[in-house]
């Protein structure tokens, strides 16, 4: 199986063994140790707007409303994109101190050995280090198991040692063999397009990115997810949105995560759900990725125990992507408006309906639901109907002398129940 980003290059299978070379090319660079220890992992903050998170590869770069990750140095970006510490980077990484690179992509994919692949990366570091000390780093992406690499007849646990966490774990002990000490790593980036699994299957491949960045902060670093975008899932572009949506939500849920690149941003680049038009314009799949809160849960209905003083807020979701947020607003005896009661949030997603509330004597309650996430909410639905209670459930509204006063001797002296 070819992975779907080998479609972008045409040389570059060759490419990775004159790296070391290009490497050897700077004074002292094979010798030469990094001048500043291993700076800090890079951790994920949440004053990270949306728009940086979720960014998308693209040919050409963008400030918005899709920003964008290029296969190459540009100042404007957050991260750069680097083959080889050669004298162009190098000039970049002066000029631009404590920046964050990324060397080169995929090797697994070009069946480079893991251990051939360590000693590039210690070149790599020791150059760029010696232009630029504050310079951050983070290896190749790692792509997902697939059958490339893999001689036939192929297996799955072959697919498991050459490509992901199987290759990241073996280049990451042939760097400690060769240096004695763990790999300078800022943040680990894993590729996965969920090729091998069905359609729809998010939970499988979210449990497959779990593993990812589990592996990742066990080493040292949190992850960013280099690539994602189900180039191969073949479903109704109205399906391959909520899917987009429950994705979205769980990436932005996890602080393991730094940042997460959708592939692609253009039509241009292979891509079945690609976001952007060749006149600018958003596609469907575009106007999710840019705004995915747009959803509105329906039948809002409010149920009432009114003898025991209770109520609660039921929905429809139109979603499956988040979780909800629950305003009740009440009523009260005597009251011509209805005045604002309390917020309950809804772990999700999928959740329909709230605890039971307590209310008083004669309250007429209401209530309104919204979908939000980890970077805002979405619109309110209309508000539900309105429930009276009968009685009252909150203890001011409770008489302790109305029980018989045998029975409250009872339960205090014998701690046995009264009937």
């Amino acid at each position: 199986m070819h992975h779907p980003k080998l479609l972008r290059f045409n040389t570059v299978q060759a490419a990775m063994i004159p790296a070391a070379l290009l490497c050897l090319a700077v004074s002292g660079c094979a010798e030469q140790q990094p001048t500043t220890p291993a700076l800090a992992p890079v951790a994920r903050s949440v004053n990270v707007p949306f728009n940086k998170f979720f960014v998308a590869w693209s040919e050409t770069y963008s400030a918005g409303p899709v920003q964008t990750q290029q296969f190459t140095l540009d100042s404007r970006q957050n991260r750069q994109y680097a083959d080889y510490a050669d004298e162009t980077t190098l000039s970049f990484a002066r000029a631009n101190p404590g920046r964050l690179y990324i060397h080169r992509d995929e090797p697994d994919q070009y069946c480079v050995a893991p251990a051939d692949y360590a000693i590039f990366y210690h070149d790599f570091v020791v150059g760029l280090r010696g232009a630029d000390p504050t310079a951050r780093v983070s290896p190749a992406g790692f792509a997902e198991p697939n059958d490339r690499c893999c001689p036939p007849p192929v297996d799955e646990p072959c697919r498991q040692r050459v490509h992901s966490i199987g290759y990241a774990e073996q280049f990451y002990n042939a760097y400690i063999k060769n240096y004695g000490v763990a790999p300078p790593v800022n943040e680990w980036r894993f590729h996965d397009f969920g090729i091998s699994f069905a359609a729809g299957d998010v939970s499988g491949w979210w449990s497959r990115v779990d593993r990812e960045a589990a592996w990742s902060v066990a080493h040292g670093a949190n992850m960013v997810l280099g690539t994602w975008g189900f180039t191969n899932w073949v479903e109704p572009e109205s399906t391959f949105q909520e899917h987009m949506k429950q994705v979205i939500g769980l990436i932005s849920n996890d602080t393991r995560i730094n940042e997460a690149v959708y592939w692609a941003r253009d039509a241009q680049i292979y891509a079945r759900h690609y976001l952007i038009n060749g006149d600018g314009s958003l596609t469907s799949a575009g106007e999710t990725f840019v705004n995915p809160l747009t959803d509105v849960p329906t039948d809002v209905t409010a149920i009432a125990d009114s003898a025991a003083g209770v109520a609660k807020l039921q929905w429809s979701n139109t979603t499956y992507a988040w979780a909800a947020e629950v305003e009740f607003w009440v009523q009260a005896s005597g009251s011509n408006s209805f005045i604002y009661k309390n917020t309950e949030r809804v772990a999700g997603p999928g959740a329909v309906q709230t605890a039971s509330n307590v209310f008083n004597i004669g309250d007429n309650v209401k209530g309104r639901v919204r979908y939000y996430n980890a970077y805002g909410q979405a619109a309110w639905s209309p508000f539900s109907n309105g429930v009276s209670m009968k009685s009252g459930g909150d203890a001011a509204n409770k008489k302790p002398w109305k029980t018989p006063l045998v029975c409250f001797l009872s339960k205090r002296i014998q701690s046995k129940p009264c009937n």
